[in-house]
């Protein structure tokens, strides 16, 4: 278990995940801007979490197409 943490309008959030989903989860806030080790603005986790559910959305769309290729086999 790792500890994912980080700051918002200067309350400390921390919180233990699995590693791997950790690691993720750090690595995918560090690439949406959000500041691990600063004090963040709520609109910097709005927009991790938007980009999120962007990716999630086109990852249904293609799962989607996925089923449908597969039921005209």
């Amino acid at each position: 278990m790792k500890d994912v943490g980080l700051t918002v309008c200067g309350k400390r959030y921390e919180i233990k995940l699995e590693d791997a989903f950790a690691d993720f989860v750090n690595r995918d806030l560090k690439e949406a801007g959000v500041e691990l080790n600063k004090d963040n603005t709520p609109d910097k986790l709005l927009k991790a979490y938007l980009r999120l559910a962007k990716q999630a959305t086109s990852y249904e769309d293609e799962i989607e197409l996925l089923i449908e290729t597969l039921d005209n086999l």
